[in-house]
């Protein structure tokens, strides 16, 4: 399915006031909050009132989160345009740690029981990122064999039955693989994965999605 058009010039929008990855972070946040990807330009602008202010609000003070609030809706209504971005393909801060760098976007796959987390990656990454998404233990095979993936995220919030440490079977060895949840079971999974001569990545939801969209957007050229 093709991206809405207010999607795009919302993330156009952020990206022009904020960092790169700060701007995917916090429309992550605020998505993934909403639970579903607004439709039609009503929606949009509720949700930058709404679910985008708080995401927002949890890195900067009021004013400001209002401020850029006010750019947003200007930007849906037309009243304002967003300037172009700089051609640049990477950025200048350097990463907190190292990644592989992978030719264009990043191809992610998703092992989910549904595509939420698929699509709010979509969403925040736009062009940087083609996930898709996989909701069954013995095709996972399959996709990594005709996706190639260069990232792998298992989505241990929305668990997909049936999963076990073969789910990194046929990866590429410089692939990156990680596993998105909390509790036990995702050390115990990464104990496996290891086990098997591979390395997993945990990333505790509770402690924010930065981690996560950094990784998927450092992966990427």
């Amino acid at each position: 399915m093709a991206e809405a058009d207010e999607l795009k010039e919302l993330r156009a929008a952020l990206q022009h006031e904020l960092d790169d990855k700060v701007a995917a972070a916090v429309l992550f946040i605020g998505l993934d909050r909403m639970g579903e990807i607004p439709e039609g330009k009503d929606e949009w602008v509720a949700f930058i009132r709404t679910g985008l202010r708080e995401a927002l609000l949890e890195r900067m003070d009021p004013a400001e989160a209002d401020r850029i609030v006010t750019e947003l809706r200007d930007v849906l209504s037309g009243a304002t345009v967003v300037p172009p971005p700089a051609d640049a393909v990477g950025d200048s801060s350097a990463p907190t740690r190292e990644l592989p760098r992978l030719e264009g976007p990043s191809k992610v796959l998703v092992v989910a029981n549904g595509s939420r987390l698929a699509r709010t990656l979509k969403a925040a990454l736009g062009s940087r990122v083609v996930p898709m998404a996989v909701g069954e233990a013995a095709r996972v095979g399959t996709f990594i064999h005709d996706f190639e993936p260069g990232v792998l995220v298992v989505d241990l919030t929305d668990p997909v039955p049936g999963l076990q440490a073969t789910v990194a079977a046929g990866l590429d060895e410089n692939a990156l693989v990680v596993l998105w949840g909390t509790g036990p079971e995702a050390n115990r999974l990464a104990q496996a994965l290891e086990q098997r001569g591979t390395r997993a990545t945990v990333f505790d939801r509770t402690e924010g999605v930065a981690p996560l969209v950094e990784l998927v957007h450092g992966a990427a050229t």
